[in-house]
């Protein structure tokens, strides 16, 4: 059996909030900035544009390959400086479970290889760091993101 030439990196996270509001932290430019990039701007519907971006970090822009209004979307993710071989796929999924939200997310098509694994690891780290921030600022309204980095 061939070695598989992507990776895919999948979790899944609680939010004891209803779907509608935890889909709503996920796609609206207004609370994408309470929790994630310190701009944004999303186009919320299939082919729509987005752009994210973080002061003195990288900007992420791109288009929705999916987007099914409080259930799921997906980013076409491209990392800054790399070619079109650099693009794989966001799916943020949102579904009830119990008194709150299941927050599945997926990142695919990571390419193998050296110059990719970093960027891997990052994504690991990232964006567990970034959902536990969601699920914080969805239930409380305090976010994790320190004022004083950066």
């Amino acid at each position: 059996m061939a070695p598989r030439k992507t990776r895919t990196l999948r979790n899944q996270y609680y939010v004891r909030a209803p779907p509608k509001k935890v889909f709503k932290a996920l796609t609206d430019p207004k609370r994408i900035t309470r929790w994630f990039a310190d701009t944004a701007e999303v186009s919320p519907r299939k082919g729509g544009r987005y752009t994210f971006s973080w002061h003195d970090g990288p900007t992420h822009v791109g288009k929705l390959i999916e987007f099914v209004r409080g259930k799921t979307v997906t980013f076409a993710w491209q990392w800054p400086g790399l070619d079109d071989t650099g693009v794989t796929r966001f799916k943020l999924e949102v579904e009830p479970k119990g008194k709150g939200t299941l927050v599945k997310v997926t990142h695919s098509r990571i390419p193998r290889g050296a110059k990719w694994f970093d960027l891997y690891a990052g994504a690991v780290w990232g964006w567990t760091y970034f959902m536990m921030n969601l699920k914080s600022v969805v239930e409380t309204g305090h976010d994790l993101r320190s004022k004083h980095d950066g």
